[in-house]
């Protein structure tokens, strides 16, 4: 065979450094839960998880220069993805702080085109990888194949039904908001401090032309039963 192509390939972007100042965010975090320690449940099994924080109040916190990372980075990932004439608006952001036995179940993020998580406290070890998952119906046609004696899907990178990343501190990761992933379950005694948000896009030709609605609610007039 003298070509290969992988087509269709999905991207994820990683800054190992954005230079960020972890104690403030690991302060403001903590304050964060002292001031609501109910938090929200959604995708965390056991641990902890904020409230939603709106974009319009982040400039207004220590989470300021976080915000303006994400979003530098998030038009720069989406430069690359070939996005023209557009913005972009950080539709919410929550923090995350799991302890030892605390996981996030497998999910997506719905109504939005980009996702990512930023790690502002991450233990030595065993603190729980982010794990990206395989649509189900390649799981399922790749588990037809057979067993592990006659199918290699854990060296070749082509058939991994998985895909790992061990979370260090000060890094930012962008990835579309329709890829399935979870937290491994921790095995630590310190925290593990995440920051997750959402992006939304706009096109520009949209707003222009007035494409978009104007925030009229659609209410049919219509009765609810035919006399």
């Amino acid at each position: 065979m003298k070509k290969t192509e992988l087509l269709f390939p999905t991207p994820l972007w990683t800054d190992d450094d954005v230079g960020l100042d972890l104690k403030l965010i690991q302060d403001f975090s903590y304050e964060v839960r002292e001031h609501d320690p109910q938090g929200r449940q959604a995708t965390n099994d056991g641990g902890w998880q904020s409230n939603e924080f709106k974009f319009d109040v982040l400039p207004e916190t220590p989470f300021k220069y976080l915000y303006s990372s994400i979003m530098e980075h998030a038009y720069e990932a989406c430069d690359q993805w070939g996005f023209m004439n557009y913005s972009l608006k950080l539709s919410n952001l929550w923090i995350n702080i799991n302890s030892k036995g605390n996981s996030n179940l497998l999910h997506t993020h719905a109504g939005c085109i980009m996702s990512g998580v930023y790690y502002a406290k991450i233990p030595t070890c065993c603190c729980g990888e982010l794990k990206f998952h395989r649509s189900f119906e390649e799981q399922c046609l790749k588990e037809y194949w057979g067993t592990n004696e006659n199918f290699d899907r854990h060296d070749h990178s082509m058939n991994h039904m998985e895909h790992y990343i061990t979370p260090k501190e000060n890094t930012l990761i962008l990835f579309p908001s329709w890829l399935l992933h979870s937290v491994d379950r921790s095995a630590s005694d310190e925290d593990r401090i995440s920051i997750s948000f959402n992006i939304l896009i706009f096109s520009d030709f949209y707003r222009d032309n007035e494409v978009y609605p104007k925030g009229r609610s659609i209410k049919s007039k219509l009765p609810l039963s035919l006399k």
